[in-house]
Order: structure tokens, then C-alpha cells, then sequence
């Protein structure tokens, strides 16, 4: 019979206990707020660093067949400190061996544009698959645009055209989201991936404690004889897992919104201006919820993996395939431009991330977001069911069972034998 008494007695006893042991409080809590966004910045610092040595290297280059009327060019690229000049019988071999990572070569026009004055090719020549090769491809192109730019305004003027005569086609661009929808459409990208990868880790210490870890610290038995029916006492904690799993999602949740603009900033360079890390206040709601659906569906799958787990390592290699198993098809989905459909509102978690990444965007399909709280619903419920079966068993119960999940399912539930007797 259930009991609200029992259970909140046997809660918040849960609680308690979780709030005295380190690894709950540091994966829980502590790793949630400082985790992530220390890892994205010292990610993204990484990348501004070695991108800034790269820019640091001087670019070994030759220059073959250049037209005594663009000598000047090659004057320019004299001064400039990052340019290192080569002259090399085998461009093409050193290139591919990393000692010269760049040959520039002015050949003849291509047939029918001989006949137009001071008309050439340039051809660079380089290596992509190195850095430094890359870098001065850029680099060298860059500076010749700039250059070529000049000559053409030059000539221009001898025939006295203006800069819009002479363009004749010009482009431009528009972006029409805001600085708000900017940082939306980043936040919609990359928080739904942490958010399971918190959740799954604020969530596997305690489901592993509160089953694995009373066995291992021999207390199972004693909390069986407390007065009370087994169910309250797995609702119970069912809800602390949830509890801590909740908490720990919504932490880091705040965590990467408010750090969020200043892990970026070192990427994003002078764009960083044009971003607004911000959650829409409106789309809160759905976001709590969809995040409370999700803890509730990983909480009783971790739970239920590893109270077959006699140890508490042994409860961690138990629950890392149902780890593995809801972050992956996550990652199929961190791709701008997938559309919400019927068919992904069915599959669980995939549907929560989509929620969760139309409702930072604010967009929300009334009709998905239905069907996804009842298949997360769903989920939860023969989740519980699943775990009411399996404490019919006595030897389940005792750990005198030394079969995994899969061999319960396929034995005692599908297989129709009762082994262990029931209570």
C-alpha cells in the first residue's frame, strides 16, 4: 500500500544522507556549476592559442615568373615580417616534405584572353592538409586581393571611372536576427547536448549509491525490515535519484547561460559583440519541464541497471551502455536545420532535445511537445513498472542473484519461469 508519509520520511532520509557523501555533492552539484564551462573555455582558449602561434609562424614562399610591372608586389610582401622568401629547384616536393609551404606562379592566360593587355594566371600551389602550408595560402591570397584592389582603382582613375563603374556588380549582406536570436540559435545547439551529458552524470552516483552502494555497504537488508512496503521505499528513492538528476541539469543549465558569452568570447573574436546569451523567459516552462521528464526517464533506467549490481563498481559498468545509449543519437541532432517531426516526438530523448532547442529558439509545436510529454511519460511509467516486477523476486532483493539485466528479461519476464520465489 502506498504511503505519502513513508515515502517523504524515506526521501528526505535520502537527502540527508546524500548531502554527507563527497561524490554525490561534488557530481551533483559542484560539477554541474563549474565543470562544463571551465572545459568550454579552456577548449575554446586552446583553440585561440594554437591558432594564435599558427598566425606567428612566417610563411616560407616562392614567387616564380612575376611581371616586371607587379615587382611592387613583391616588394610588399619584402616588408612584411611574416614572409619568408625560397627559391628551391623542387617547389612542389618541398611543399609536400613541409620545408616550403607556398609557391605563387604567374603563368600565361588561358586561350582567347591573350589578346588583352597585361593578362596573366596566378596558380598557388600548397599543401592543406598542413597548418603552417594552409595559413600562408591565406595569407598570401589576402594580401594579393589587397593588392590587386589597389592596381584596378589605380587604372580606374587613368580612365577616369568611378569605383562603381569600374565594380559594376556589388554584394551584400544582411543578417536579419537580432543579437538575442543570434546567441538563441547557439544556446539551441549546444546546451541540449549538455544538458543529457548532466543529467546522466548528476544522475549515475546517486542511483548507483541508493541500490549498489546498499548493498556493498551491507544496509539493504536492514532498510527491507523498515515498516513499510517495498514500494515506498523504491518511489522514495526513485524521487532522490530524480531529485539529484533535476538539480544537476538545472545547475549547469544556469551555469553555461551565464558563462556562456565569456567561453566563447576568445572564439568569436570581435563577433562576440553580436551574440545574447539569454534564455527566452516565456519558454522557461517548457524547458523545466522537459528537463524534469528527461531526469525522471534517466533516473529509472540508472536505477534499474544498477540495483543488479552487488558492488559499486560493478554498478558503474552497468550503467555506462545505458550512458552511451541515451547520448548518442543526441549527437545526430546537433546539426542546424533538422526538422521536429512526429516520428522523432516518439523516440525518447531525441524528442526532449528537439523541445528543448525549438523552445530556446521560441518555437513551439504545440502538438509534438504533447506527444513528446506522453512518450516521456510513457517511458517513465514501464520504467516503474519494469522495477515493481523485479522486486517481486527475493534473491533480487537478498543479492543472492547473479544474473544481469538482460538474462532477468530474458529468464523471469519473457521466459515464464519463477526462480527465487515471490514475496
Amino acid at each position: 500500500m502506498l504511503r505519502v508519509t513513508d515515502i517523504g520520511l524515506l526521501y528526505w532520509r535520502e537527502l540527508r544522507s546524500a548531502l554527507r557523501e563527497r561524490n554525490i555533492v561534488v557530481n551533483s552539484i559542484l560539477i554541474p556549476i563549474f565543470l562544463y564551462p571551465a572545459i568550454l573555455w579552456l577548449v575554446y582558449t586552446g583553440i585561440s592559442f594554437v591558432m594564435g602561434q599558427t598566425e606567428g609562424f612566417s610563411s616560407r614562399v616562392q614567387i616564380q615568373s612575376l611581371p616586371q610591372e607587379h615587382r611592387q608586389f613583391k616588394t610588399e610582401l619584402e616588408r612584411d615580417e611574416r614572409i619568408e622568401f625560397k627559391e628551391s629547384g623542387n617547389p612542389v616536393a618541398e611543399i609536400r616534405a613541409g620545408s616550403l609551404d607556398l609557391l605563387m606562379q604567374f603563368l600565361p592566360p588561358e586561350p582567347g584572353s591573350e589578346k588583352l593587355p597585361a593578362n596573366f594566371r596566378i596558380r598557388f600551389t600548397c599543401d592543406d592538409s598542413k597548418d603552417r602550408s594552409a595559413s600562408a595560402h591565406t595569407r598570401i591570397s589576402a594580401l594579393w586581393t589587397r593588392y590587386r584592389d589597389r592596381v584596378l582603382e589605380a587604372e580606374a582613375k587613368k580612365l577616369r571611372l568611378t569605383p562603381a563603374q569600374l565594380q559594376q556588380v556589388w554584394v551584400e549582406s544582411r543578417n536579419l536576427a537580432t543579437s538575442e536570436e543570434m546567441g538563441q540559435f547557439l544556446l539551441g545547439i549546444m546546451l541540449p547536448i549538455f544538458l543529457i551529458i548532466m543529467l546522466c552524470v548528476g544522475c549515475m552516483y546517486p542511483a548507483i549509491d541508493c541500490t549498489a552502494g546498499e548493498r556493498e555497504k551491507s544496509t539493504w537488508e536492514t532498510l527491507m525490515t523498515v515498516a513499510t512496503a517495498r514500494k515506498n521505499i523504491v518511489i522514495a528513492k526513485y524521487l532522490y535519484v530524480a531529485t539529484m538528476c533535476t538539480l544537476a541539469g538545472i545547475l549547469n543549465l544556469l551555469a553555461m547561460v551565464l558563462s556562456m558569452k565569456a567561453v566563447l568570447a576568445p572564439l568569436l573574436g570581435d563577433r562576440a559583440e553580436g551574440f545574447t546569451f539569454r534564455v527566452p523567459f516565456a519558454s522557461m516552462p517548457v524547458i523545466i519541464l522537459v528537463t524534469i521528464l528527461l531526469a525522471l526517464f534517466v533516473s529509472a533506467g540508472m536505477m534499474i541497471l544498477a540495483s543488479f549490481a552487488r558492488t559499486f563498481k560493478e554498478g558503474q559498468s552497468m550503467v555506462s551502455p545505458f550512458y552511451v545509449a541515451v547520448f548518442l543519437p543526441v549527437m545526430f541532432l546537433q546539426v542546424p536545420g533538422v526538422v521536429f517531426t512526429p516520428a522523432m516526438a516518439l523516440i525518447p530523448v531525441v524528442n526532449v532535445a528537439m523541445v528543448f532547442r525549438e523552445a530556446l529558439g521560441g518555437i513551439y509545436h504545440w502538438p509534438l511537445i504533447g506527444i513528446t510529454i506522453a512518450s516521456e511519460a510513457v517511458c517513465v511509467f514501464l520504467a516503474l513498472w519494469l522495477a515493481t516486477m523485479i522486486l517481486r523476486y527475493e534473491d533480487f532483493l537478498i543479492g543472492s542473484y547473479g544474473g544481469n539485466f538482460s538474462r532477468f528479461l530474458r529468464e523471469r519476464l519473457f521466459g515464464g519461469r519463477r526462480q527465487g520465489g515471490k514475496r
